[in-house]
């Protein structure tokens, strides 16, 4: 089985080492960490070491973060000797991903915007109306302004029309949103799955 750098490999001590073994270990390192113990140019230096140091020991003292992080070295080290996907096999699943969260938009889209399609559309009809009834009565030679009202007229009917649509059909796209965040969810699990053991 392959191994890894560990916390307990930074400290110097075993993974069977007790309380006093790691605490004893972080205060030898710390006289070389310690920005205190460091010239100026090397502060930043030190304090990066210092705050992982103190990171691996607080993980390291406490029974339950410690028992967490030794069964993620377990995982771990099993799954570096695991075969990975291919070039093509990874491309072909980040191509799915990125075809589902695309749906999810879309859909997600039609969802959400359908109240917004009725009110833009009906008031671009009802707008577009009220132009072809004024040309109508002001101008005698208004064919132009009459065509163009009946045009946006049509837009803005089309418009509601499909926000109308997409309201009715409300209940199927949560279904299939619930779907594809599922499908969604399982391919994250499995493109992560493929640098991690579980």
């Amino acid at each position: 089985m392959a191994k890894i750098r560990t916390f307990y490999d930074e400290l110097g001590v075993g993974s069977d080492s007790d309380e006093s073994e790691i605490k004893r270990s972080f205060k030898e390192l710390a006289q070389d960490y310690h920005p205190d113990h460091n010239p100026a140019d090397k502060q930043e230096w030190a304090h990066e070491h210092m705050s992982r140091l103190n990171f691996i020991v607080d993980t390291l003292v406490d029974p339950a973060r410690r028992q967490e992080y030794d069964e993620l070295i377990v995982k771990y080290e099993a799954g570096l000797d695991r075969p990975r996907r291919t070039q093509r096999q990874e491309y072909a699943l980040q191509r799915e991903y990125a075809r589902v969260s695309v749906e999810i938009i879309n859909i997600g889209e039609k969802y959400s915007n359908c109240r917004l399609k009725i009110m833009i559309g009906s008031a671009v009809s009802l707008t577009a109306l009220l132009g072809v009834m004024l040309a109508d009565s002001v101008a005698a030679d208004s064919t132009f302004w009459m065509a163009f009202g009946r045009f946006l007229t049509l837009v803005g009917l089309i418009m509601a029309g499909m926000g109308v649509t997409d309201f009715l059909g409300r209940g199927q796209y949560r279904t299939r949103l619930d779907e594809l965040e599922s499908k969604r969810s399982d391919l994250r699990r499995r493109m992560y799955d493929d640098w991690s053991p579980y």
